[in-house]
Parts: structure tokens; sequence; C-alpha cells
């Protein structure tokens, strides 16, 4: 990668105007990543925009500058272009817009998922399928690009890597994630914040929805643990789709199920699938990718729209 930390060195001392675009339905890891990418590119003088198609989910907001993220901007704005930990051009909710302007503009991504229609029209991939989250890659970079490394960027990419290892948990940890943590804690990070934060940040309504969920998980004989959730049910717990996050997780805690798998409609009636495993045998990327979706192996993702969404609600949120 120390090529490619050279050349993004070389178009950020040429550019003047940076966009910075996180992932739609943003989770720790694209929010924590982008805001310290930003951190260092406001030290080298730089005006940067950060973007994203959707809402920030409130159990990030105590992270600073959360507020400034915008939803939507003019492409042609910006000379220079990063993606983190976007996945794919779909997922960063501007596909079509992208693909056009990164002819003439470049794109730089960084992500820790596997090969995807993003890689052929970014300028460079910066690209660690073993990176326990995208805030790793960002790390290596910040560092060898010689940044000043604030509390406030430490913050920032503990909270990345914390979200995304499930509070150093998950399978996805390794030796390097810690070495890198414990980097950030030696320079000001605030890991007690961090892990309140996230944790703890539960309102009364979202109780009551992952009550809902918990309630109505199923176990197939094929050992994969199913559950659902519909607009309706999240209306009348006085709720938010994004105070579903971490019910999942929760979920592949069962001992005899192999697959955790969330559905849960949007507003819009788009299903969005969230998939956890923790099996060595299993890869649930290969499964989203059946539906058009992707991730990692241990967690991955897809959403249903249309008529695949319609044919969900008849076999499952139909059936009370």
């Amino acid at each position: 990668m120390i090529k490619d930390f050279k050349k993004i060195s070389d178009l950020i001392s040429k550019s003047g105007k940076i966009l910075i675009l996180l992932h739609q339905y943003p989770d720790g890891d694209t929010i924590a990543s982008s805001l310290a990418l930003r951190e260092f590119l406001v030290q080298k003088d730089k005006s940067v925009l950060l973007a994203v198609k959707g809402d920030i989910p409130e159990v990030f907001q105590f992270l600073p500058g959360v507020d400034e993220i915008v939803g939507d901007f003019l492409l042609g704005d910006f000379d220079l272009i990063f993606a983190i930990d976007c996945g794919d051009a779909k997922r960063t909710g501007f596909p079509d817009r992208l693909s056009s302007v990164c002819k003439i503009k470049p794109l730089i991504n960084i992500d820790h998922h596997c090969k995807n229609d993003l890689h052929k029209i970014a300028r460079i991939n910066l690209i660690d399928e073993r990176s326990a989250a995208a805030a790793e890659i960002v790390w290596d970079m910040l560092n060898f690009l010689k940044a000043k490394i604030t509390p406030r960027i430490a913050t920032y990419i503990l909270s990345a890597i914390y979200f995304d290892t499930g509070g150093f948990q998950h399978s996805n940890l390794t030796e390097k994630t810690l070495q890198v943590a414990s980097s950030c804690l030696s320079h000001g990070g605030r890991i007690a914040l961090v892990s309140s934060s996230i944790n703890n940040a539960k309102s009364t309504c979202a109780l009551r929805l992952w009550g809902v969920a918990l309630s109505r998980i199923k176990i197939g004989r094929n050992k994969i643990a199913i559950s659902y959730l519909t607009n309706s049910d999240i209306e009348n717990s006085g709720a938010k789709a994004e105070d579903a996050s971490g019910i999942v997780n929760l979920m592949n805690n069962i001992p005899s199920a192999k697959v955790a798998i969330l559905f849960v409609e949007g507003d819009d009636g788009t299903i969005k699938a969230s998939l956890r495993t923790e099996s060595s045998s299993v890869d649930v990327a290969k499964l989203a990718r059946l539906f058009g979706g992707g991730g990692h192996k241990k967690a991955s993702g897809f959403s249903l729209d249309g008529e695949m969404a319609d044919l969900f609600k008849r076999r499952f949120a139909n059936k009370k």
C-alpha cells in the first residue's frame, strides 16, 4: 500500500476541495473513519465535505462533527473524492453520479470489503479484507502521511473499530486491530465514552422494538435464526429503523444457531436484511451476494424491493 499512500499524498496536495462519501444506512465504521480522515484533511487546510444518503443514527451523535454531515452535494465542486467503507457503488447512494464524474475526477476507495464495481471506477483502491474495519486502513494512511494524531482522531478510529468488532468480541478481531486500538488509547482515545455511547444508548422505544424482534425468533432445522420487523412495528413502538441496529448481533449469540438473519422493513417498503455468523464453516457474504448485497464472511447484508419485498411480506410479515 506504500505506493498508493504516496499517490494519495500527491492527490491531496493538489486538491483544494475534497468530498468524503459515507455508505447508505451508515454505521460506526463509515461515520467515524470519515470523520477521522476529515480531521486530518482540515489540518492540511483543505475544504472538506462529508456526505451520506440517509440519516446518521442517533447512537453516533456523541461523535463531534456528525451534525455537519450533509445529504447532498454537487460533485463538480470537488477536486478529489474519497469513498469510505462503501462496499460497492450502489451502496454510496449515488452510483450514477459517481460513475460519470469519476471519468474526470479521481476517486479513492478505502474499504475492507471484497472487490466490486466501485473498484472499476476508482483511481486508487486501498483494500484490505483482513482489516476488521476500514478505520484500520485509514489509520495506516494517516500515520504514513505523518498526521498529527489528536485525541479526537484517536477517538474516531477507536469508535470505528469498537463498532465493527462488536466491542472487541467478533471473530474479525486480529492482533493488529488490538495494536491500533492500543495506540489510539495512548493518543488520548476515549474508550469509556465510546463503549458507553455505543452500548448503552437505548431508548425505551428502542427496547420495545428489540422485544418485538426477539419474541419472533425462529430457528429452523438448518440452524438459521430468523426474525423480522415491519414498518408498523417500528411506528407502533415509537422507535426508528436505526434502533434495530444491534439486534442481529444479539441473535447471533444463540448457541443452537449457526447464522442469524434479521429483516427490517423500511418506510419505503424495501426490506433490509442483516446477516451474522460466528461459524468458521459459513460464509454469509456468499448468501448476501445472491440477492445483490455483500459484506464480509461473518457479517453481510442485502436489500429486497419490488416483488421480492412483497414476497417476503406475504411469507413473514403478514403472519403475526
